[in-house]
This record gives C-alpha cells, sequence and structure tokens, in this order.
C-alpha cells in the first residue's frame, strides 16, 4: 500500500512538472511572437548559425521538442533545407541542457515551495490583465515555471530517502552499469521512460532527484540520462508521421544524432565521466549532503551538456555525409510521387498561421507551374508534327487541369479551417485574397484544358494551316511571359505596386491586342483565298485566341488581388496606358471596333 502511495504521488509530481513545462514553453513562445520563428526560419547554409538559432531558441522555450517538431514544420513548408534543419536540431539538443542546470541549481539548494507558490500566483492572476498582452503571456510562463518547480518538490517529497534501507540500496548496486551489458539496460531504460513521458526534461528532473535521494549512483544517472536523448526524439517523429519525406528526414536526422552520440558515449564510458570529473570539481561517491544535493546534480548537468556539445561539434564537422547517410536510408521513392498532393501542406505540424500561409502560397505556386507547364504543353501541341507526340500532349493537358481542381479543393479547404483560428485582420484579409487566386489559376487551368479540346478539333478536321499556327505560337509565347511574371509577383514578398499593377496591365492590353489583330486577319485572310471559306476554321481560331486572353485575364486579376489596388486607381492606369499605346501605335490600330 506504502508502495502504491508513493508511486501516485510520484506519478502526480510528474504531471505537475510536465503541465508547468509546457505552460511555461507556450507562455515563453507566446510572449516572444514571431521573432523565435524568424530565428529559425532565418538560419542560413551556414551550419554554426543554424545551430546557434537552434540554441538559442530551446534555451528560451525550454523544450527540444517543441524546436524540432517546429523546424519539422518549417522543412515541411519548405523554408528549410535538410542541412539547416539538421544544424538547428544540433543547437537544441544543447540548449534543453538548461533545464537540468535551472534545476541543479536551484531545484536542492532552497524550498521550493517560497518562489514556486507566488510564481503560480502572480502568473495566473497576471492572465487576466487584457490591456498588455506580453503581460498576459509572461503570465503564463511564469504560472509554468512556478507549477515546474512544485511538480519538482512533489517529486522530492514523494521518493523517500533510502540511504539506510539495505535492500535499496544493494537493488541500486545491482542496477548500477558495471558492464556493457548492464550499461545498456540502464540506458534502456531511460529510453522507454523518455518515450513514456515524451519529455526528457521531466526525465532528467526525475532522474536528479533519484540520484539526489541516494536511489541511484552517480554512473547510474549518467547512462539514464544516455537513454533520455534517445528517447526525447519520439516526439519529432510522431509528429512526422504522414508529412512529405524531407521532414521525415530532419526527424529521423534527430532520432540518428543521438543515437549515435549515445554509441560513442557508451563505448567510452568510463573516460567520459572521467572528463566530466575533471571539468566539474568534487567528489560523486558517498552519501553525505554535499554530495547528494551539490556535486552529483552539478555533474549529471554538466554531463549532459557536456555530451551534446561534443555530439554537436562531431556533428557539424561531419554534416555533409551526415547529411547524405540520411538521404540514403530515407530515399524519395517514385511511387510517393502524386500531383495531386498537397506537398507543403502535407501533414502540417503546426497552426501558426504566418507559417501555414507561407506553406500555402508555395502550393498555390505549385498550381502556377502546372498552368504555366500547360501553355508549354500547348506549344508542343501545336509545334508537334507526329500524331503520337500531340496525343500525348493533349492527354496531358487533360490530366494537368483535373490535378489543378484537386488541388484546388485541398487548398480551399485548409484555408477555410485555417480561418476559424485566432487570425489578425491582415491575416484574414490575405486568406482571403488566396482563395481568390487559387480560384484565379485553377481557371487558367480550365481554359488551358478548353484550348486542348479546341486543337484535337482542328487537328481532326485540318482546320488550320501553317501560317494559324504560327500566330498561335505567338499569342502562346506571349501568355507564358505573362505568366512567369505573375506568378514571380506572387510569390514575392514585398513589391512595388504602381510599378507592377502598370506592368500587367501593360501586358493584358497588349494580349488584348494581339488577340483582335490574329482573329481579324484570319478572317480577312480566308475570304481573300480562293479556297473554300470554312466558318468552323476561323470559330475554332478565334475561340482559341479568346482562351488565351481569358488566361491573360486572369493573371491581371492575380496581379490586382496582390496589391490590392482598387478599381478607379486600375482605370485611371489603363486610361493612361491607352493613351501612351495611341501615341505609339500597337496592333489594335487595325482592328475595327
Amino acid at each position: 500500500m506504502a508502495a502504491l502511495s508513493v508511486l501516485m504521488n510520484l506519478l502526480g509530481g510528474l504531471g505537475i512538472f510536465l503541465l508547468g513545462i509546457k505552460m511555461m514553453s507556450d507562455g515563453l513562445q507566446k510572449a516572444a511572437g514571431d521573432r523565435l520563428r524568424k530565428i529559425i526560419s532565418k538560419a542560413t547554409g551556414n551550419r554554426f548559425t543554424a545551430t546557434f538559432s537552434g540554441f538559442a531558441v530551446t534555451s528560451v522555450i525550454q523544450s527540444s521538442s517543441a524546436t524540432t517538431v517546429m523546424v519539422v514544420g518549417f522543412v515541411s513548408a519548405g523554408l528549410l533545407t535538410l542541412t539547416q534543419a539538421l544544424g538547428v536540431i544540433f543547437g537544441a539538443n544543447i540548449g534543453t541542457t538548461a533545464t537540468a542546470w535551472i534545476i541543479s541549481l536551484l531545484g536542492f539548494k532552497f524550498d521550493i515551495a517560497l518562489f514556486a507558490m507566488p510564481a503560480i500566483g502572480i502568473g495566473f492572476f497576471s492572465q487576466f490583465i487584457q490591456k498588455w498582452p506580453i503581460i498576459r503571456r509572461s503570465g503564463e510562463a511564469l504560472l509554468g515555471f512556478g507549477l515546474l518547480f512544485l511538480g519538482l518538490s512533489l517529486i522530492k517529497d514523494a521518493i523517500p530517502n533510502v540511504q539506510d534501507s539495505p535492500f535499496i540500496m544493494e537493488l541500486a548496486t545491482k542496477f548500477s552499469p558495471t558492464s556493457l551489458l548492464s550499461l545498456l539496460l540502464v540506458v534502456g531504460v531511460g529510453t522507454v521512460f523518455t518515450l513514456i513521458f515524451q519529455s526528457s526534461s521531466a526525465v532528467m528532473a526525475l532522474t536528479i532527484t533519484l540520484a539526489a535521494k541516494g536511489l541511484i549512483d552517480y554512473p547510474t544517472a549518467a547512462a539514464l540520462v544516455l537513454g533520455e536523448n534517445i528517447g526525447t526524439t519520439i516526439t519529432a517523429n510522431i509528429a512526422a508521421i504522414g508529412a512529405p519525406r524531407m521532414a521525415k528526414r530532419a526527424a529521423f536526422g534527430h532520432f540518428m544524432f543521438n543515437m549515435l552520440g549515445v554509441v560513442w558515449a557508451v563505448l567510452l564510458f568510463k573516460p567520459f565521466l572521467s572528463l566530466v570529473d575533471w571539468i566539474v570539481p568534487g567528489t560523486t561517491t558517498g552519501l553525505t549532503e554535499q554530495v547528494l544535493l551539490v556535486s552529483i546534480p552539478y555533474h549529471l548537468s554538466a554531463f549532459h551538456t557536456t555530451f551534446n556539445v561534443i555530439n554537436t561539434g562531431i556533428m557539424l564537422t561531419f554534416i555533409k555525409p551526415f547529411e547524405k547517410l540520411i538521404m540514403l536510408i530515407l530515399p524519395l521513392k517514385r511511387s510517393e510521387e502524386n500531383k495531386t498532393d498537397l506537398v507543403y501542406l502535407k501533414g502540417m505540424l503546426t497552426t501558426t498561421p504566418e507559417l501555414s500561409m507561407i506553406a500555402v502560397r508555395k502550393e498555390v505556386g505549385r498550381m502556377a507551374q502546372i498552368v504555366e507547364h500547360m501553355v508549354n504543353k500547348i506549344m508542343r501541341a501545336i509545334k508537334s508534327d507526329s500524331d503520337k507526340l500531340f496525343d500525348r500532349a493533349i492527354e496531358d493537358l487533360h490530366s494537368s487541369e483535373q490535378t489543378t481542381d484537386v488541388l484546388e479543393f485541398k487548398i480551399n479547404d485548409f484555408l477555410k479551417n485555417l480561418v476559424h483560428e485566432p487570425l489578425s485582420r491582415n491575416m484574414i484579409a490575405e486568406v482571403m485574397t488566396t482563395l481568390d487566386i487559387t480560384n484565379y489559376y485553377e481557371k487558367m487551368a480550365d481554359n488551358g484544358d478548353r484550348i486542348a479540346i479546341l486543337l484535337a478539333k482542328a487537328k481532326a478536321g485540318k482546320h488550320f494551316d501553317e501560317h494559324d499556327l504560327q500566330r498561335l505560337e505567338e499569342i502562346g509565347q506571349k501568355v507564358k511571359r505573362i505568366l512567369c511574371e505573375t506568378r514571380a509577383v506572387f510569390l514575392a514578398d514585398k513589391i512595388d505596386n504602381n510599378a507592377v499593377i502598370q506592368t500587367a496591365l501593360q501586358r493584358e492590353r497588349e494580349l488584348n491586342d494581339i488577340r483582335h489583330a490574329f482573329r481579324n486577319e484570319k478572317t480577312m485572310r480566308d475570304y481573300t483565298q480562293d479556297a473554300q471559306i470554312s466558318p468552323v476554321a476561323i470559330t475554332l481560331f478565334a475561340d482559341i485566341l479568346t482562351s488565351f486572353e481569358k488566361i491573360g485575364d486572369y493573371a491581371l486579376n492575380i496581379v490586382e488581388a496582390k496589391t490590392g489596388v482598387r478599381e478607379e486607381t486600375l482605370e485611371q492606369t489603363a486610361f493612361l496606358l491607352k493613351k501612351e499605346a495611341a501615341k505609339k501605335g500597337s496592333y489594335g490600330e487595325t482592328r475595327p471596333e
């Protein structure tokens, strides 16, 4: 019965500790706003900058799991390469050792309740201050900090002093890592416990407390710490389930990094303990208060930090071969490539609006590329002399149109769900704008598919001659240029609205003029030829030109949505462009109105 009571109290203390860790991490992330994410997202190809980013963020939020999940999310959204992600993960492993130092420095020297309870009280009531968000969010972090130490206090009280119990002391001695097999057993126990609680900080606190109570000796506690480094990788790997292959590689890289580090630490276990003893003065043997409450906690914290620093130094040196090893183990399978699947939003690991919208823009950018490729396929079909190649191009166009239909549905579905999150006015406006732009790209693909159908009819009836096909190729090249410029505008972070909208209006007007000029030219040429007039040929030619022109119209709609330029401004700009075009002359001068 007494054992059950100890177990329940221990689990309760661990639960409060974990709740404190979560609340403190969430509160610090909210208080810091987007700065933490910007630190990570701006990690460059410089491995040292990326490592420092991971260290800085994890030191602030006190959760390597939160950092690595964030990193996997960035990789999934296409914001970080695998090399950058690995650097951040390396730094996160160093940053997470700060928790052990906080516990060692404060957890056993003072009556924790003296500052835990005031922190809980101040933190809780600070959350009711609505006027200053920074105070409210900092209050949540302070509340979590207080709960963390309250949980640690309950853990300490739940574990009895066992120095005077011969049975427990004998059991602890048998549990010590005196051989390679027993060492691996202890490492495995540390791994399993961390897998269960999914928090290396909580298991680290328990380990230090057990050592401070004399239940386990210093080598056993150090072996448990090695196991905790393996177990902490489970969170990111769980989060990567269903994510793109690159995100899975980042999560697997976290596991491999810690696993390989534990391998060398196990092989050099005793020399490594001696190195830590040399770094941190004081003995770790005995049951005196100085040894249990000061020396052993300091040595364990130093062991944890030194292990991760050395491991990071080794892996940073060999980061390129390490990356190649991960890619070799997790290759990109062709069977996993499905054009209708979301790539950057697949298995999205966060509901952070800013990160989500970056991923959405990349998905819409994929749609834009599909539309551009459709125009290329149209050009290929126009120039094709082979019936087989022509039929393949037409089939590809139909398939691409169906792909854009599915992508539009999936992207819009994600955006509609995102609207239910607490968003700012600017974010809501961006979501609505992106919904419109996604729809415009889908309509472009519809017109591309319509051109494919018209071309197939013209090919079957042999309605177009070489001159007609040359004109269609010319307007296709014009549309291709407009699409490339439009996609660049959509994906750009900063643009000159006036310059962009003027260019877009100029391109759209040129396209309209070309369409009218080519249509009239086709009509006049067929009437003046000796051969019999083909109304079907004229209609098919005019419909293809109209579909090309509609693609240009939707491109202008996208630029309008991106720039947010008002309608009256557009009309004024269009009027000035028309005056300028009238002075210089254009295709439109020859067409009848």
